[in-house]
């Protein structure tokens, strides 16, 4: 019988500096496990910071800097015994452009996967493309009995995504963001209504597909949305303040059952596609 699972969703400033970062990642980190946490999740890039916007391209003579602050990102999950998910570049060997991954570290502290994000915002040969290469995998992990999935910003917009990840019996996904650090003028234009659009859109995937969905984003300001956690009614069950660090603790019950007016025909829809 799956138990009961404590997360942590969190959002930070993320800045070019990864000190910087990992002094936020630690602290949240802390508070998480003195709150009950099994699991902390974090945004987008929080780590290493987001290319094109904290810097102009990725380093790979800097990647040690990363490499190092992750491993004590590990040192300190295995001591607290706390799994966390956390958003850095990654580099394989032979490839010129890193990924853009979530790193899976387990209560051990111990990297026992890492989703590299699929379908990269922009044209080929622009935006994320310039940056980064894409993914090409889910993944699925387990913790307390219950299957969880990981998906990156942009992957909003493509509900096949939400879609596979139901087919994999997966009951969370953690979904991470970097939609911050927006000028008051592009918040005003653009950033406001893009927030109300990406949690709209989310909080519907979360009940079309009877998902829990933890949002991670980045906190600096200008923030399009604070991070939150959907049910899989599709009701926000909870929310941090925009442009605020902080900490989001929720307690999902796999055992408690949500309106779910699909559920007669999803399963079949399915089969007929």
């Amino acid at each position: 019988m799956p138990e009961n699972l404590i997360i942590a969703t969190c959002q930070h400033p993320i800045h070019a500096q990864v000190n910087k970062n990992l002094s936020f990642i630690r602290k949240q980190i802390l508070e998480a496990n003195a709150r009950g946490a099994d699991i902390v999740h974090f945004s987008e890039c929080n780590l290493s910071g987001y290319a094109g916007e904290e810097f102009d391209s990725v380093d790979k003579k800097n990647f040690g800097n990363v490499q190092n602050a992750l491993m004590q990102i590990c040192e300190l999950a295995g001591k607290l015994n706390i799994w966390v998910i956390v958003g850095s570049h990654h580099f394989e060997n032979g490839v010129r452009k890193p990924n853009n991954s979530l790193h899976l570290i387990n209560d051990k502290g111990l990297i026992i996967n890492r989703y590299d994000k699929r379908l990269l915002y922009g044209a080929p040969g622009e935006m994320e493309h310039k940056h980064y290469s894409p993914g090409t995998k889910p993944v699925v992990f387990r913790i307390n009995g219950i299957e969880c999935g990981l998906l990156i910003c942009h992957e909003w917009r493509y509900p096949e995504l939400y879609r596979e990840y139901y087919k994999k019996k997966v009951k969370v996904l953690f979904q991470s963001w970097y939609d911050g650090n927006l000028s008051s003028e592009l918040y005003r234009k653009e950033g406001k209504e893009l927030g109300e659009l990406i949690t709209g859109t989310v909080k519907g995937n979360a009940a079309n597909n009877y998902l829990w969905i933890s949002a991670s984003n980045n906190s600096r300001k200008e923030s399009s949305f604070p991070a939150f956690v959907a049910q899989p009614d599709g009701k926000t069950h909870q929310k941090l303040t925009r442009n605020r660090a902080g900490v989001l603790i929720s307690r999902i019950d796999p055992g408690q059952v949500f309106p779910d007016p699909s559920s007669h025909n999803r399963d079949r829809t399915i089969r007929k596609c």
